[in-house]
């Protein structure tokens, strides 16, 4: 929603250091994962992005012979 011409808008004080104290603060809460946790889930992405690689590459040579086949090359 747009501001009126008349309304002033004043900038907040301390805005970078409040947001990096908030930041800061924000990152206490975070409940970070463990060695274990974080090796077992860096395996699963890989084995996705693999995964999702191999259908691709499958999709791509399925279709690279049809348009072959259509073309007559």
């Amino acid at each position: 929603m747009a501001l009126p011409e008349n309304s002033a808008v004043t900038p907040s004080s301390g805005g970078a250091v409040r947001f990096l104290k908030e930041a800061k603060s924000e990152l206490k809460k975070v409940t970070w994962p463990t060695k274990p946790e974080l090796i077992a889930n860096t395996i699963v992405v890989i084995i996705a992005v693999l995964l999702c690689a191999i259908l691709i590459w499958m999709i791509d040579s399925f279709f690279s012979v049809v348009i072959r086949m259509l073309l007559g090359s």
